[in-house]
């Protein structure tokens, strides 16, 4: 795998080949922190009292769910739901998960840190693709997961904000219902943050899709201008308009986040 990124990576232009810090054994540490995160917040934000203590396991393994294949004496919260959104409870699981595992692993916004943020990314990314392979060397007609694409536009779209969270964070805690312009990181230092840290990580994410014969992956993606607008659409103008989005990727997030709102309201997560 690694020896594969390296041969690809050297066809790109400097600044956008994969540059991991240390050596593979690094890289498959972070990659694993992330993984066993991602298990861990499962039980921390609580899908078992929504799955009835089934289990939810990653890359082609039985996907448990009580309302699924296990079906316990207790019924399940999930079954409240009408049988479509039932279906597709697992992946917006899946998402959150995912979102708080990278929170955890990222860490807090620092102008220092811009080159961790890459690697970090990065090494995510390997392991999106990773259960992304798996997943369909397993292949089965029940979809329990988000698309890989999909889970990699949450990654990036939380990458956009990283910057912005200590100003959000700030002004909230001061009461105010506008961001006042001093509260936010220079111009100068977002465009190097965009430099360093979102073009790299899209272009590994080409060399993985590559490295792991998932170029499909990319072709959801739709294109880095596409890509982008859709990610800054989220990020700045929300969700309701699930048609304004160009790429697959960003429909499924939009259409999924409605229903992702309602579950964490249903566990006590009202301000996520």
């Amino acid at each position: 795998m690694f020896g594969a990124l390296s041969a690809l990576s050297i066809l790109y232009p400097s600044p956008l080949r994969i540059n991991l810090l240390g050596d593979s054994a690094d890289t498959v540490d972070v990659a694993l922190s992330w993984l066993v995160q991602h298990e861990l917040n499962h039980a921390a934000i609580g899908h078992f009292k929504l799955t009835d203590g089934a289990a939810l396991v990653e890359g082609g393994g039985e996907k448990a769910f009580s309302i699924a294949t296990r079906r316990s004496s207790k019924s399940s919260p999930l079954e409240a739901l009408p049988e479509q959104e039932q279906q597709l409870a697992s992946l917006c699981l899946e998402l959150q998960a995912d979102h708080d595992a990278t929170e955890i692993v990222i860490g807090a916004y620092s102008s220092e840190n811009h080159e961790l943020f890459r690697y970090y990314a990065i090494c995510i990314a390997l392991v999106i693709f990773v259960i992304e392979r798996v997943d369909r060397e397993n292949s089965s007609q029940e979809i329990t997961h988000p698309k890989a694409s999909t889970r990699l536009f949450q990654l990036l779209a939380y990458l956009v904000e990283l910057p912005y969270i200590p100003a959000y964070k700030r002004a909230h805690s001061e009461g105010l219902t506008e961001m006042p312009e001093d509260y936010l990181p220079p111009r100068d230092e977002l465009i190097r943050y965009s430099e360093n840290v979102f073009a790299p990580v899209f272009a590994a994410c080409e060399i993985m899709a590559e490295a792991v014969e998932l170029p499909g992956i990319m072709t959801e993606l739709g294109g880095v201008e596409a890509f982008f607008a859709d990610i800054n659409r989220a990020v700045f103008e929300g969700h309701e308009d699930v048609e304004a989005f160009v790429t697959p990727c960003a429909r499924q997030w939009a259409e999924l986040k409605p229903l992702n709102d309602r579950l964490l309201a249903m566990l006590g997560w009202k301000d996520r």
